[in-house]
């Protein structure tokens, strides 16, 4: 099964545009260094580019004999796969404040590890020691403020 270049190439060139404008409110910082916008916007800017140049690779390349067999993605891995990372990120959105990061982020580095076939106590234990060097980076060194929920230390 092949999914067209110019759908996928569609999807990220819309999602880069949103990723974009989600960034135009941000502050803007004063004496010319960079903002909490930068790094969005080129990554937004970079995406929608080449999602567009991806999409009109296929617009050109077109065999009208391919069809994307949309009944049957589910039997796709692949697709499946991508469907887990994606729910994992959904899942961490919206629970990691009540959760925190520590549990949350563990939570779905196992879940996404064990998808992909690695052993369970080998995906429990990278899912830990990852998250919990990811957390001391971020928390103890750079100080950014990271979600305790149920753990109050």
């Amino acid at each position: 099964m092949k999914i067209s270049d110019t759908v996928v190439g569609a999807g990220f060139a819309v999602a880069g545009a949103l990723i974009f404008t989600a960034t135009l409110n941000y502050p803007i910082p004063e004496g010319g260094q960079p903002g909490p916008s930068l790094f969005p916007r080129i990554l937004g800017t970079l995406m929608a580019a080449f999602g567009g140049a991806l999409s009109l690779r296929g617009l050109r390349a077109r065999d009208v004999s391919d069809r994307v067999a949309w009944r049957r993605l589910h039997a796709n891995a692949g697709f499946v796969n991508a469907l887990f990372v994606l729910a994992g990120g959904l899942a961490y959105i919206l629970f990691v404040d009540r959760v925190g990061f520590l549990i949350m982020g563990a939570l779905v580095l196992f879940v996404v590890m064990w998808r992909l076939q690695v052993g369970v106590l080998k995906a429990a234990l990278v899912a830990v020691l990852f998250n919990t060097a990811v957390h001391f980076l971020f928390a103890k060194i750079l100080r950014v403020p990271l979600s305790l929920g149920v753990l109050w230390w």
